[in-house]
């Protein structure tokens, strides 16, 4: 009980000079019937951080965490954190989260309403987690131009902490990062620290024997991932976060990314050379069976050619064969690889792989190139082969065109278009309707109606043929002339004009509501998407990279990943750099690499704008701080003057009127005033 009664006084005596309890005074801190009142108080297991943060107080809190304050939870499993998350005080987080020395402990607090405060605070508040990126950044204490200058990159508060579970009890434990080698890029001497991007080797091995699980892998880039779902361009374009993604895409990245670029290529070219040297064969094919009809009333004059022909091409068509056969088993090959990564991919993504329309176009080219080469297998052509293989043609320089988003400079190009193209397609759904109306009514009034079946018009012959004509009037093909003039005048003709008041009435009000109602509203939405998608731009680059190395660790095995990742890099940015390999420097003048090494050290150098914007800063903060010192004297001097009865000055006045007791007289009630305006009316008489 005495030790229950000390520790209770020690929180008063804190909680009274904090501010927390004004009213009551010191000395009845220690009576025993305050220290009662306090247990009843305390019994929803309040800590004075608890009541600072709730009052958003930053200097009690950056205090009590000086004094060793204890990080504990109450009765409603809620730390001090979750409350300045939960009430969205920014003061109070900052003052935790950025604290010299209790920071890290902070960051590892795990609550069932915010498993990890790292996610929490990219969700609810960007700007605090900004600034935690920043205090990551440390730079040596030396001049700028000096070589031995470095930039150290720390993320020991970005990563998400363990959710411990042994048996049926949940342990929170803030585990003590172990340091991790100097392992720097290889275009430049820099050191990162990328502990908290991911997870290390120690905590992966601990959160699987805690879970009972050897083969259990976290989910890959949890962090930059939560970025990219919030939508905070900010934080993925920080320094800290561009560097993260510049040693992933160095260490395995541009690799398998590039690797799979090529081997897609391959596929490209088997398919064109195939689709170039089916129509040759079936060219030769047609040429010999329609030789052989014309030649069937001299058989001996016909095995003489024949035999002349087949000398003369017999090498060129035994090298198309062998180039057709061979693009056949690489096609099938490839196809059947696919196949089983596909599968995989079903495996693991389950119903979002069936939600993105790349799959569908993926498999499309599969079922069509398969299609296409079976009948060379079998040794015959049929009409099918021909189909496929203009599919087949189609889709897979299309599927090039998808794959080539992942590049920066052209694949924000690619990204812009498939925008448009889905915005398009959305409107095209809704207004489909009158391009259905508009190509009935020209069905009826064109086609072959009347008893005589007069009409004859032969793209509004039928009804899907009526559709599409009318589709292609809607982009301009109106063929007016033609179409609807010589029919009226010329009755001689084949085409005619059977009902000409209805067919001009319902083609005045096509030409009004399609080529220029529609189609400068298409034309409008168009260039409001590519307007919404260049403001855009900057998250959309970075989200396809962060996609494009989450699917590589969802597929790579552990121990790959164990053996490529980089924890901790340190740069020095006036090291003569490296010179950049063949194929980084393929990227860079041709795809553009998305990480520049400039652009990476234009971002963490300090410019003169930054320098003015930080020192304005502080200067206001020493205002703000200057004026509250100033307020609490303005208010200590005036109780002062209040208990003493003390007079200044101002109140003895010698002679005359007191200053309180004079009027303000009226500007327009003045003589003078008067007078003018008595002068001016009757100049008005």
């Amino acid at each position: 009980m005495a030790m229950i009664h000390d520790s209770i006084v020690k929180e008063d005596v804190v909680e009274h000079k904090l501010g927390f309890y004004p009213r009551i005074p010191a000395d009845s801190i220690f009576t025993r019937e305050n220290v009662t009142a306090r247990t009843k108080l305390r019994a929803h297991l309040n800590t004075p951080l608890h009541l600072a943060t709730m009052e958003n107080k930053p200097n009690s809190i950056a205090l009590l965490l000086s004094m060793g304050c204890r990080l504990s939870y109450n009765n409603l499993d809620m730390s001090a954190i979750d409350y300045a998350i939960y009430y969205k005080f920014p003061e109070a987080a900052l003052a935790m989260v950025t604290h010299e020395q209790r920071a890290k402990e902070v960051m590892a607090l795990r609550s069932d309403r915010h498993p990890c405060v790292t996610l929490a605070l990219i969700a609810y508040m960007p700007r605090v987690f900004e600034a935690v990126q920043d205090k990551c950044i440390t730079k040596a204490n030396c001049k700028k131009d000096s070589k031995s200058f470095y930039i150290k990159y720390s993320f020991d508060a970005l990563c998400p902490q363990l959710k411990m579970e042994d048996g049926n009890n949940v342990r929170r434990k803030s585990e003590n990062v172990p340091k991790s080698q100097n392992i720097p890029l290889p275009a430049l001497n820099i050191k990162y620290s990328f502990k908290f991007y991911q997870r290390s080797k120690l905590e992966v091995d601990a959160l699987r024997l805690a879970l009972n699980d050897p083969k259990y892998r976290p989910e890959p880039l949890c962090v930059i991932n939560a970025m990219v779902a919030h939508g905070r361009v900010e934080l993925l374009a920080h320094p800290l976060s561009q560097k993260y993604l510049q040693m992933k895409w160095h260490s395995y990245g541009k690799y398998f990314h590039l690797a799979n670029l090529l081997f897609y290529c391959i596929f490209l070219i088997f398919v064109t050379v195939y689709t170039y040297l089916l129509m040759g064969s079936s060219e030769n094919y047609s040429h010999t069976k329609k030789a052989a009809k014309c030649n069937l009333s001299d058989p001996m004059t016909f095995d003489r050619e024949n035999k002349t022909e087949k000398n003369n091409v017999f090498n060129s068509d035994f090298e198309s064969k062998v180039a057709m056969y061979t693009s056949t088993v690489a096609i099938l090959a490839y196809n059947a690889i696919c196949l089983i990564r596909e599968a995989y991919n079903v495996k693991q993504q389950k119903w979002h792989y069936l939600v993105d329309p790349s799959n569908l176009v993926s498999w499309l080219l599969y079922i069509s190139s398969t299609l296409m080469v079976i009948p060379t297998i079998c040794n015959y052509f049929e009409e099918i082969q021909f189909s496929a293989a203009s599919i087949t043609v189609f889709l897979s320089w299309f599927e090039l065109l998808l794959l080539l988003q992942r590049f920066d400079q052209v694949g924000i190009y690619v990204v812009m278009f498939l925008e448009i193209l889905q915005t398009l397609i959305k409107v095209l759904m809704v207004f489909s309707i009158l391009i259905i109306a508009f190509g009935m009514a020209f069905y009826i009034l064109l086609s072959k109606v009347g008893p005589d079946e007069t009409g004859h018009h032969l793209s509004f012959n039928s009804i899907p043929m009526s559709l599409m004509r009318t589709f292609a009037m809607m982009l301009g093909e109106l063929d007016f002339v033609g179409t609807y003039v010589q029919p009226y005048y010329k009755s001689e003709t084949d085409i005619l004009l059977p009902f000409p008041m209805p067919t001009f009435f319902i083609l005045g009000i096509f030409m009004v509501l399609m080529p220029i109602l529609l189609m400068n509203l298409l034309i409008g939405l168009a260039v409001g998407d590519i307007e919404s998608v260049r403001r855009n731009a900057q998250l959309k680059r970075l989200a396809m990279q962060v996609v494009l190395h989450t699917e590589l660790e969802r597929k790579l095995p552990a121990i790959l990943l164990e053996k490529v990742d980089k924890d901790e890099l340190i740069e020095y940015p006036n090291n003569k750099k490296c010179k950049l390999g063949f194929l980084d420097l393929i990227l860079r003048k041709w795809f553009c690499n998305p990480f520049t090494d400039d652009a990476g050290l234009d971002l963490v150098l300090e410019s003169s704008e930054d320098y003015i914007t930080a020192e304005l800063e502080k200067q206001k903060r020493k205002l703000r701080d200057i004026s509250l010192v100033l307020e609490q004297q303005h208010t200590l001097v005036r109780l002062i003057v209040q208990k003493m009865e003390i007079k200044t000055e101002a109140d003895d006045v010698d002679e005359g009127v007191s200053p309180g007791d004079t009027r303000v007289v009226p500007r327009w009630s003045s003589p003078r005033i008067r007078k003018k305006l008595r002068t001016a009316s009757s100049f008005n008489k």
